[in-house]
């Protein structure tokens, strides 16, 4: 299980049993003693729903250790976070020139169906790699910024437990061309990037710079 997705397993764990990520073991084990009593079929006409739910939850966290009594255990270790880069996938690349592609205006003499790049300018981009440290995301963009209006694609839902891949269009104004990076803003984050905590997109970014990635902050 990569690191987010203890993360989340242990926050989904938690929450089940109507905790949140501040518990420690004493609180954890007061949480299902009490939903282990009140949440019983024997209580509740045979319906075993919440308690099978707060079970399969306790269970998890008694595994990961976070159920032991003990001075080191007050409250929830969080697994070590590594970084790590992934190159997208073709597929998310055309999905991203597509939907730069659709949202530009057609001339009347353009057939209905655009190659992937027939309308692209030099002030719009698409990511060719994302680097992942925990729910920070960092996406590499292998064009340079232009002066004035940037338009760059990014496929957005890579923390979520979303089968299919989202995309979005961000919009930024840049006052000088070449190589920089931009910090999505926490409003963007929240309602377009679902799981992240930060985001970050580096223009003109070449392989060296995903290799820069990888070392400590």
């Amino acid at each position: 299980m990569e690191p987010v997705e203890k993360i989340n397993a242990r926050a989904d764990a938690l929450g089940a049993l109507g905790l949140d990520q501040t518990a420690g073991s004493d609180d954890i084990r007061d949480a299902w003693r009490h939903i282990a009593f009140h949440a019983h079929p024997d209580h509740k006409n045979g319906d075993c729903t919440h308690f099978a739910r707060a079970k399969e939850a306790y269970d998890f966290l008694r595994r990961e250790g976070l159920t032991t009594k003990g001075p080191t255990t007050g409250k929830p270790r969080r697994p070590k976070l590594r970084k790590r880069v992934i190159e997208l996938e073709s597929a998310d690349i055309d999905a991203c020139r597509v939907l730069l592609n659709t949202a530009l205006a057609h001339s009347s003499d353009q057939s209905d169906v655009a190659s992937p790049k027939q309308n692209e300018t030099d002030s719009d981009h698409v990511p060719e790699a994302v680097g992942f440290y925990g729910r920070h995301l960092t996406y590499f963009v292998p064009t340079p910024v232009c002066e004035g209006s940037n338009r760059v694609a990014l496929p957005t839902s890579f923390l979520a437990s979303a089968r299919r891949t989202e995309t979005e269009v961000l919009s930024f104004q840049a006052k000088d061309a070449g190589p920089g990076e931009v910090v999505v803003p926490e409003a963007i984050i929240t309602s377009k990037f679902p799981g992240a905590k930060s985001v970050r997109i580096k223009f003109d970014a070449d392989q060296r710079m995903r290799d820069d990635f990888w070392l400590p902050n």
